[in-house]
Order: C-alpha cells, then sequence, then structure tokens
C-alpha cells in the first residue's frame, strides 16, 4: 500500500497554505516578500465564533505559510462604511439611524467608543487577542477616508456596464446594469443604502446620484430616501463600492493572495474574482468555502437576531484552547454549536496533549502527524 503523502503538519491549515504557495509560482508571482491573507469583519452587530472563525482560521494559513519558510501577515479589515439594515435585538439604537453607516452611529452601549461600528469592532479584536491572534487591523472609513481605494474605485465605474452584465449573466440580480455600483454617503440625510448612482464623470472623478426609497436588507424592506439629488467625489471617502466588487478593489490595494468565505456569500465572491480577473488585472487570491455554525435548533447564528455565541462568553466557561480547538479541527460542513459543547472540546484537547506527548499511542502515522500539528496550531 503506497504511504500517503504528508504536508507540512498533516493538517487541512498545512494543505491549504500549500495550495496557496503552489498557485502563486504558477501565476509567476513574487513570494519573497509579504504573502498577505485577510479577513473582513462585521461591524453591523455583536460578533459571534463565527465571524471570529473567518479571521482565526486565516491566522492559520499565516501560521502555517510560515511554517513552510515564507513571510505572512494577517490583514482584518473591519467593514465599518457598512449601513445598519436593521437594529439588533436587544440594543437601544434609534430607528432613525437605520441605512446609516455604522461609524457614523453612536455607541449604543454608551461613551466607550467613537461609534457602533468601532464599539462592536473593538469586541472582535478582543476576542482575537485573547486568542494570541497576531493581525494588522484596517478599517473601511479610513481605507475610504484616505483614497486607498481610490484607483480601483475609479476603473470599476469606468467599466460599470461591463460588470452590471457580468453581475447578471453570474447571479441572476439586475439591479447593476442600472445603477453604479458605488453607494455616496447621501450628503442632506447622511443615509447610504437609499442613494442610487447613475452617472459618473470620469475627469472630475465624481458620480451623481439620487437618494430615493430603497429595500434594503435580507427581508427587503423599504428604507425612505429623502430626495435629494447631489454629486460625491469618490477620492475622498463619503461613499462606498458595492460589495459585488469591493472585495476585489481591496484585493489589489491590501496585495491579498488568501481568504475564505463563508457560503452565504458566495455569489459576491464568484463575481468579485470575475472584477479582480478581469477588470483590476490582479489575479483573485486562493479561497476556500466554509458554512455556518448553527445554533442548536439548527438555526443560524446571526449579529441581527442575536443569538450570538460569543469569545467573550465562552472565555467564562472555557479555555482558549477550547476555541482555537473548535476552528482548527476542520473547516468543512456546518455544525451546531453551543456553551454545552466547551467540555468536550476541552477533554479532546487533553486527549491531543496525551497524543503529542506520547501518553496516548497512535499506530497510524498520518494521524499521529495530524494530531501533534493540530495541537502546535491550538498552542
Amino acid at each position: 500500500m503506497t504511504e500517503q503523502k504528508i504536508i507540512g503538519k498533516g493538517t487541512w491549515i498545512d494543505k491549504l497554505a500549500h495550495e496557496v504557495i503552489e498557485r502563486e509560482k504558477h501565476l509567476g508571482r513574487n513570494i519573497d516578500g509579504v504573502i498577505r491573507v485577510e479577513s473582513g469583519l462585521g461591524a453591523s452587530g455583536i460578533p459571534h465564533i463565527g465571524s471570529l472563525g473567518d479571521a482565526v482560521r486565516a491566522y492559520g494559513i499565516k501560521l502555517a505559510l510560515e511554517n513552510f519558510g515564507y513571510k505572512s501577515e494577517l490583514i482584518t479589515y473591519s467593514d465599518d462604511l457598512d449601513g445598519l439594515r436593521k437594529i439588533p435585538e436587544g440594543l437601544q439604537v434609534k430607528e432613525e439611524n437605520i441605512g446609516k453607516r455604522v461609524s457614523a452611529i453612536e455607541d449604543p452601549f454608551g461613551k466607550c467608543h467613537d461609534s457602533y461600528g468601532s464599539h462592536m469592532s473593538s469586541l472582535l479584536l478582543e476576542g482575537l487577542d485573547k486568542l494570541g491572534i497576531k493581525y494588522v487591523h484596517k478599517t473601511a472609513h479610513d481605507t475610504y477616508k484616505n483614497g486607498i481605494l481610490k484607483e480601483q474605485i475609479h476603473k470599476i465605474l469606468v467599466n460599470s456596464k461591463k460588470i452590471g452584465d457580468k453581475i447578471e449573466e453570474l447571479t441572476g440580480q439586475t439591479k447593476f446594469q442600472n445603477i453604479l455600483p458605488y453607494f455616496p454617503v447621501c450628503q442632506n440625510c447622511d443615509k447610504l443604502y437609499t442613494t442610487e448612482s447613475y452617472e459618473y464623470v470620469e475627469n472630475e472623478k465624481k458620480v451623481r446620484y439620487r437618494c430615493k426609497d430603497s429595500e434594503i436588507g435580507s427581508d427587503k424592506h423599504i428604507l425612505n430616501g429623502c430626495g435629494h439629488e447631489g454629486e460625491a467625489d469618490i477620492t475622498n471617502g463619503l461613499g462606498k463600492l458595492a460589495w459585488k466588487v469591493e472585495f476585489a478593489a481591496r484585493w489589489q490595494a491590501f496585495d491579498i493572495r488568501f481568504e475564505a468565505y463563508g457560503k452565504d456569500i458566495m455569489d459576491s465572491v464568484k463575481v468579485n474574482d470575475w472584477v479582480a480577473d478581469e477588470v483590476l488585472g490582479f489575479p483573485h487570491p486562493h479561497h476556500v468555502k466554509y458554512e455556518m455554525f448553527l445554533d442548536k435548533g439548527g438555526k443560524k447564528i446571526s449579529k441581527s437576531l442575536g443569538n450570538v455565541v460569543t469569545s467573550q462568553k465562552w472565555l467564562n466557561y472555557g479555555t482558549p484552547e477550547s476555541i482555537l480547538l473548535l476552528l482548527y479541527k476542520r473547516i468543512t460542513g456546518a455544525r451546531e454549536l453551543g456553551f454545552e459543547d466547551i467540555p468536550a472540546l476541552m477533554d479532546e484537547y487533553n486527549e491531543l496533549e496525551n497524543i503529542y506527548f506520547g501518553k496516548t499511542k497512535i499506530e497510524n502515522k498520518a494521524k499521529l502527524v495530524k494530531s501533534k500539528g493540530l495541537y502546535e496550531y491550538v498552542n
């Protein structure tokens, strides 16, 4: 029987990192510098284990790349320019803030942070810090304000007709055949997703828009616009790209070579890959798709529904290692999750420790290497 080839420490993390390296070599790109991986962090609701998992797993790829002898860096990107679509259960936020960017909404927990978005981002970053995750943090607010994406925005808007047609072809969505994939902040009512950009003035790098009633959120409820018509400069941060194209802009601007994604945004990733490759001329990052964590009732854990399992609550009962083991042991398949799973994970960690130090013997070489590798990633 042929001996199974073991890559790195024998885990899925090593296999993915190896795929990243081989793909970069095939593309002929330089990998002697820093290979950057990215995790996008939502800032519109209480961050849960699933949100944390995206960043932790990306960090695992960073570690594996370093184990293979390459320099790597994890970029965490907080989307604090996202507009608030609904008020998460239990939060005291005024209805008038629906549709406004979360970086412009008052902190609902008091005055401890500059904004709603800043507070939500801090909860997730605090979770990463407690797990020992090292990262470089960027925010949408600063990225747009400092003009870091201005060249990408320009290229995307110049090619908006072609992009709109491709979005319809790949996803069936016709919206961007009629409007530009860019949402200015209305200069009158300060809302984001009620604005429709209908013309791009290339030589001035400005979009013309109107603020009108719009469908937002998964339930497609109507958010009233104010009727204002105006112009917005794409270089000064008073707006943001639609999700269908924004990832591609970030990937090129930050030189991202790997990013995982949840199956719920698969259509957006498909379009962004095409935009990166065909419009921006930047080969899209290597990806892996993961499924969602579910609550014990089989429902998706949701920031807006409030049925969240947070790292802060988890660490009241379990260790950082129990969270890391949960996230590193596998990436495929949906899993139901609750605090009652903590004892079993801590027992599993103890068993890995016994294997690592030779107290428990494993005859299968691949399983032994994988168990030891998993223990090292968790620690």
